[in-house]
């Protein structure tokens, strides 16, 4: 048997792949592990997969990456422990397993598939590779990358390597929330809000349906830090926030737009509907008495979202009436 230059075995090339399929020439996917194992298998080792299949395995028992391997014609060669246990599957569930009933077993593990698990495509066809990102429902929940790549030596074959991405995921996911709410009142911050107030636009404008949008500015906030200091300020702002998450339906979007202002998005809700909402808000915060007791007041402006309007008109119209309300005596909603 040829001898194996490890250093050069264990390299590791480059990053995680796109998240999209793509059909290309071998030798452009990165993946950790994935390097190591092609360099085996270009090889120029006498006997094919019977001389170089010890080596394959007893690598695939040192990466936690899960590992397949399959022939020409889609019969399972190699598989390693790490393959079972992302797939939450028995021990010894994966031998002799082949491409179609992998595909199979993999289609009914996601709840939500992409196109290529849903075509049963996770294995190129015809040479290239086949990169994807998704999520596996067993008896826990997995977010796995997988990168199918195509080899021509020793033998045509197919390698699978599957990554167990889920803490990643959900790392990510949890900065993407921290950045896009406002921690002291729970509710979306300006950068999570505004997307959705250009997603709910595009969907009235498409669909015909009406969209309103609330404005609520606390009443004399200034002189509630002036006289109270900063912790009662936000103790009321906190208050204030949660009193509107409450009396606001479940498919109301709430945001903290900036101070002591927010921000809400009615989908679906006509503008007398949308200040019925208002003033049903401004009535209940007014109850809450958050100030030590005391009553704290809000006004609001109310506007319903027009054709022409863009994001930045809709949020002018419901300020002119928030300004209305102020200059109406406040506690009122315009």
């Amino acid at each position: 048997m040829t001898a194996i230059d490890t250093g050069t075995l264990l390299a590791v090339e480059g990053g995680p792949p796109e998240r999209h399929r793509r059909s290309r020439p071998p030798g452009g996917v990165t993946v950790p592990g994935l390097a190591a194992i092609r360099a085996a298998l270009h090889l120029n080792v006498g006997g094919g997969w019977r001389a170089v299949r010890p080596f394959v395995e007893a690598l695939g028992t040192c990466f936690e990456a899960g590992l397949m391997i399959f022939d020409a014609a889609g019969n399972g060669v190699v598989s390693n422990e790490g393959m079972t246990s992302i797939l939450d599957l028995e021990e010894g569930a994966l031998e002799g397993m082949n491409t179609s009933r992998l595909m199979e077993l993999i289609a009914s593990m996601v709840p939500d598939p992409p196109p290529v698990v849903r075509d049963r495509a996770l294995v190129p066809s015809g040479g290239g590779v086949v990169c994807e990102e998704f999520e596996i429902v067993g008896r826990s929940r997995t977010v796995v990358r997988w990168v199918a790549h195509t080899v021509d030596r020793p033998e045509p074959a197919t390698v699978v390597v599957c990554t167990d991405i889920t803490a990643d995921v959900d790392l990510a996911q949890t900065h993407e929330r921290e950045a896009t709410t406002d921690r002291l009142t729970e509710t979306f911050n300006r950068r999570g809000i505004e997307p959705l107030l250009a997603r709910e636009m595009s969907l009235a404008a498409r669909h015909h349906v009406p969209l309103s949008l609330i404005l609520l500015d606390i009443d004399h906030f200034k002189s509630i830090n002036d006289l109270h200091g900063h912790n009662v300020g936000d103790s009321v702002l906190r208050t204030v926030g949660e009193v509107i998450r409450k009396t606001a339906r479940a498919t109301d979007l709430v945001s903290r737009w900036g101070g002591e202002e927010f921000l809400l998005l009615l989908p679906h809700t006509e503008l007398a509907h949308a200040r019925l909402a208002a003033d049903r808000i401004r009535v209940a915060v007014e109850r809450a008495r958050p100030l030590e007791g005391r009553a704290v007041t809000v006004s609001a402006g109310v506007a319903e979202f027009l054709a022409s309007d863009s994001a930045k008109s809709l949020v002018q119209r419901a300020d002119q009436q928030l300004y209305a309300a102020k200059a109406s005596g406040r506690n009122r909603t315009c």
